[in-house]
């Protein structure tokens, strides 16, 4: 029992410690509730540890007393200190005690869950921040090719070379693209706002860092949503235990030890000294209800420990479905590669056409600004990659090392 407990304190420490070093970039607000949750915790776990030892009560009386029967009184002063101990429960304080270890371990994970959930909110809009960022200079460089195109399209128009569907076509698609460009700048307001709702960090300057893919054995291994299950799981088990042990025999040490002072005034019988009591009692109680309970307990923890087979499987399937989500973000990548290399095949051949006379320069320059918007698609799809790993990575670690 001891060498296990000690492997559940180093346990402990390491998370806490862990869990104390993944809340800086929260905001001051934020780190004081978490602060306090743990004291919470920690407080709840020594109430758990101990609550098996019985208080030692303290007692002290004062009294006068008179015969109904004549003129005899008497008073007495007593002081007295008293115990009864629970020294045998049929296992339960052993499993008391393990019961309070494993919740605080469950609570502990739980409260490490909560900090990741935290920080992986930050960093998804802070990399959704950066997105949009791209996505609004991609905006910008699709506007200066649709005004290319309303110059084109009015100088053919006005030459009767086309007619006007096509230049209002062209108009048109410029304004939905401004359109677009007002909700991508309302969309940086608003993750600016949710930014500011649990940390002081700019995302204009804060510095990303970058999140490496995790091996599948590793991420279920480390998994919280799993280890709080598996946790929450041996809880319950000692929480059945000591269900069980409370309807077992008990075997409970009583002591007493007092001073008293009887004073029968002008009689005799006085008293004046200590006096102590020692004592063993056996328990077995016959409740009506306790199978029933012991059921219930029995229940729980079995429904628990299968559900953590069925969580096993839903986390597993989860990763599968975020490394072919991050598979498809890198073949869209790929694909953005060969076009940039068309892009620069083309761009060589429309500048020799331009130096010729057979090219304009409205040809070069959309071509180049297409050329730009695959960049930003480039950019975007990184990110889009970089949020899925960031989702993995605190699914199993509260912070990211700066």
């Amino acid at each position: 029992m001891k060498h296990a407990y000690f492997i559940f304190l180093a346990s402990l420490l390491a998370l806490n410690s862990w869990a104390e070093d993944s809340v800086s970039l929260l905001s001051e607000e934020k780190q004081t509730i978490l602060r306090l949750q743990k004291e919470v915790y920690d407080a709840e776990h020594e109430k758990l540890r101990t609550n098996w030892i019985a208080p030692l009560n303290l007692e002290g009386s004062y009294s006068f007393d008179k015969s109904a029967q004549g003129d005899y009184r008497s008073t007495t002063e007593n002081v007295s200190a008293s115990i009864n101990q629970d020294i045998f429960r049929s296992g339960g304080i052993t499993y008391q005690i393990a019961y309070a270890d494993a919740k605080k371990e469950r609570e502990t994970l739980s409260r490490l869950k909560e900090i990741a959930n935290l920080n992986e909110q930050l960093f998804t809009v802070l990399l959704s921040y950066r997105k949009t960022l791209y996505q609004k200079e991609q905006s910008l460089q699709k506007l200066k090719n649709y005004e290319i195109e309303i110059f084109i399209k009015r100088q053919l128009f006005e030459a009767g070379k086309a007619d006007i569907t096509e230049l209002n076509n062209a108009l048109m698609d410029k304004s939905t693209e401004l359109k677009n460009l007002v909700s991508l700048e309302y969309t940086m307001a608003e993750q600016r706002f949710e930014i500011a709702k649990i940390s002081d960090v700019d995302p204009a300057s804060f510095e990303l860092p970058r999140f490496e893919l995790i091996d599948e054995k590793s991420y279920m291994d480390g998994q919280f949503d799993l280890r709080y299950t598996h946790a929450n799981t041996r809880t319950l088990r000692y929480s059945y235990d000591v269900t069980t042990t409370d309807y077992l025999p008990s075997v409970a040490l009583n002591a007493a030890l007092g001073y008293q002072n009887y004073d029968p005034i002008n009689r005799a019988g006085d008293y004046d000294g200590r006096y102590y009591s020692t004592g063993v009692s056996v328990t077995l109680p016959l409740t009506y209800n306790a199978s029933a309970a012991i059921q219930e307990a029995k229940a729980t923890y079995l429904k628990e420990a299968a559900a953590a087979a069925d969580k096993q499987r839903e986390i597993r399937a989860g990763y599968a479905q975020s490394i072919e989500k991050i598979k498809s973000y890198r073949s869209a990548i790929a694909i953005t590669n060969q076009n940039l290399l068309l892009y620069e095949d083309l761009i060589k051949a429309i500048r020799s056409g331009v130096d010729a006379g057979t090219k304009t320069g409205y040809d070069l320059q959309t071509l180049q600004n297409s050329k730009t918007i695959e960049e930003y698609d480039l950019k975007i799809n990184e990110i889009n990659i970089q949020i899925e790993l960031a989702k993995l990575h605190f699914s199993l670690k509260p912070s990211k090392d700066l």
